[in-house]
Order: structure tokens, then C-alpha cells, then sequence
């Protein structure tokens, strides 16, 4: 019997997205406002004489390119930074679609780094890993670690290092849809900085004036045309209080006042598309559980 800890690591939703110029290093300087839902991968962690990675594989859709492994890669960041040579039993359970613009591979890094923390810091009496070292390696493994990291209602800005608490109310349902197309942020920025016209189509207000609008829209439809009826469904279900894509694709989402206003919508997606719906919530740095289990679990 050993110890074996979880964490959950929660999708990202951009409420909004604009890009707002390039800086001399190639990079976008970005805005905007982010919420984390309750749909989370669950990252299962024992410790183990060498290093082994596992994950669910029941939906091709969720499968994670081993050649772009954020968890591995942030364990590996972590061990550089403190010289910890322990090794483990990773095992995935992945519920957040793979290149779908809802950070599934930053959330599924930032979790890793925030259950090694923990267990490095109960096991060493001195060089204690601090929540600000933590993000520095965030920064390392990409510009959306930081804020998954925080893992609550921010705004954004800069190349996403900056980050400002923000308040978004908790009383609304969203619906998240999925064509089940995988979308490359890289060729969207591509296609992005070849437009002629770069100009925001689309907008419509949520809570407090927070405009629902991404400069990536036009891109992202161009390379997924099932986006755009997405879009155009939901702009016509009934009740929706407001409706956008999040991140660079190919996820699309609703926000409702209720499940019963969602229930009668979700009849005109079809049905082989990735749908969740639920609630946003704000997660804590402390949120790593443990539980005993057989070795051979994973």
C-alpha cells in the first residue's frame, strides 16, 4: 500500500481575447478576462522507483501528443530547479479536450507543479519552493501556466504574465461545445498576422460589461468552418445571456442563467461533438488530496 496523490486541474475559458499589438521578439501582446470551470483532468501521482506516465485512452480525442508532455516536461523543470531526485507513477485521467483552447496541457502543468511543491516542501526543511518560484517556472512551459497556476477569475495581460484578480459572478451555467477539431495557437497566430483586416466581428456583453469578443475568431473559423455554425447556433438558443469562442479554438461557449435554459438548447449541436456544461469556480493552491491504494493501480 503507498500513498497516492491527485489534484485536478481545471479548464481555462477566455471570456475574451484580444490581441493587441506584436512585440520585436515575434510575441503577442494579449487581453483578457478568464474564468476556470469545474471540467478538469484529474493528475493521479505515486512515488516509484523510476518514472512512468499513463493515461485514460477510452476517447482518441483526449490523448496527449507524448511528444509535447507538459506534465513530463514540468517534472523535469522542477527537478532542475531543486535537484530532486524522486521518481513516480503518473496516471491522466483526461476530460479536457486536447487543442481545444481550453488549456487542458498548461492546466494539466500547472496542477503537476503545484502537487510537487506540496510534496517537495512537507519533505525538505530548507529551500522551500515559493508560489512566486513556482510561476517562474510556469513561465517556462508556457505563457497560460501562470494563470492555471492561480487558477481563478483574472484578467490577463501582456504575454499573459501579467495577472490581476477579477471578480466574476458564480450564478451562471456554461456550455462548453467541442467540434472535436484540434486547432494549432501557432498556425492561428500565423494566419492571424496575415490578415488584411484584423477587425473584431462579433461582440456582445456578459455581466459588468465584459465584452465577449476574440481577435482569433476570424482565423480559427477560416481553418474550422464548424466553428462558425457553433457560433451561429448559439447566437439563436433561446435565453442565452451571451456566447463566444475561448482561446484560439476550437471550443466554443454559452452562458446561461440555468441548466433548464441549457437543456433546451443543447438539442440543436450535434451530438458527436464534445459538450459539458456546469459551473465556473475559483480553485485553491491547497487542493492537493491523497488516498491509499495498491501499487499496481495504474
Amino acid at each position: 500500500m503507498s500513498k497516492n496523490y491527485y489534484i485536478n486541474a481545471p479548464a481555462k475559458l477566455n471570456l475574451n481575447l484580444f490581441v493587441k499589438q506584436i512585440s520585436n521578439n515575434g510575441l503577442h501582446y494579449l487581453e483578457s478576462d478568464i474564468c476556470f470551470l469545474e471540467l478538469t483532468d484529474t493528475i493521479f501521482f505515486q512515488f516509484s522507483n523510476k518514472d512512468i506516465f499513463s493515461q485514460d485512452i477510452a476517447d482518441i480525442n483526449l490523448i496527449i501528443d507524448p511528444n509535447d508532455n507538459l506534465i513530463l516536461r514540468a517534472l523535469k523543470e522542477f527537478r532542475t530547479l531543486t535537484n530532486w531526485k524522486k521518481c513516480f507513477s503518473i496516471h491522466l485521467k483526461k476530460r479536457i479536450p486536447v487543442g481545444a483552447g481550453l488549456g487542458g496541457g498548461s492546466a494539466d502543468a500547472a496542477a503537476t507543479l503545484i502537487l510537487l511543491r506540496k510534496l517537495f516542501n512537507n519533505e525538505t526543511k530548507i529551500s522551500k519552493v515559493s508560489k512566486n518560484v513556482l510561476f517562474e517556472i510556469g513561465k517556462l512551459l508556457g505563457s497560460d501556466v501562470p494563470a492555471c497556476i492561480e487558477s481563478k477569475d483574472l484578467k490577463l495581460k501582456g504575454y499573459g504574465d501579467k495577472i490581476f484578480r477579477k471578480k466574476i459572478p458564480d450564478d451562471f451555467y456554461f456550455l462548453i461545445i467541442n467540434p472535436n477539431i484540434q486547432l494549432s495557437t501557432k498556425d492561428i497566430f500565423i494566419y492571424y498576422n496575415n490578415m488584411e483586416n484584423n477587425k473584431i466581428e462579433r461582440s456582445n456583453v456578459f455581466w459588468d460589461k465584459i465584452n465577449i469578443q476574440n481577435s482569433l475568431l476570424k482565423p480559427a473559423t477560416k481553418l474550422a468552418p464548424e466553428i462558425s455554425d457553433i457560433i451561429n447556433s448559439l447566437a439563436n438558443s433561446k435565453k442565452i445571456v451571451a456566447y463566444g469562442m475561448t482561446g484560439s479554438g476550437s471550443s466554443c461557449f454559452g452562458i446561461f442563467k440555468n441548466l433548464n435554459d441549457i437543456n433546451s438548447s443543447l438539442k440543436i449541436f450535434n451530438k458527436r461533438y464534445f459538450i459539458w456544461f456546469g459551473k465556473k469556480k475559483n480553485y485553491s493552491l491547497n487542493r492537493v488530496s491523497y488516498s491509499k491504494v495498491l501499487e499496481n493501480k495504474f
